[in-house]
């Protein structure tokens, strides 16, 4: 039987924490990645990422640094 867990977020803030980026940097990149998606939640709005996508971006941000 599978197991359909669903699949765990990071808000914008945790993941720029993570990956030791700006705020500007993780938005970016994302962006140039097409990583993340929107999400809405009151008056503000803000990208969040799977473990997957901070890993992809992770590699990105290693490999820019060098």
């Amino acid at each position: 039987m599978a197991d359909h867990k669903p699949k765990a977020i990071v808000d914008e803030h945790r993941a720029a924490v993570l990956l030791g980026l700006t705020h500007p940097e993780l938005r970016w990149f994302s962006r140039v990645l097409g990583l993340g998606r929107k999400q809405e939640g009151g008056e503000a709005s803000q990208i969040v990422f799977t473990y997957e996508e901070l890993k992809r971006l992770s590699s990105a941000a290693a490999a820019s640094a060098k």
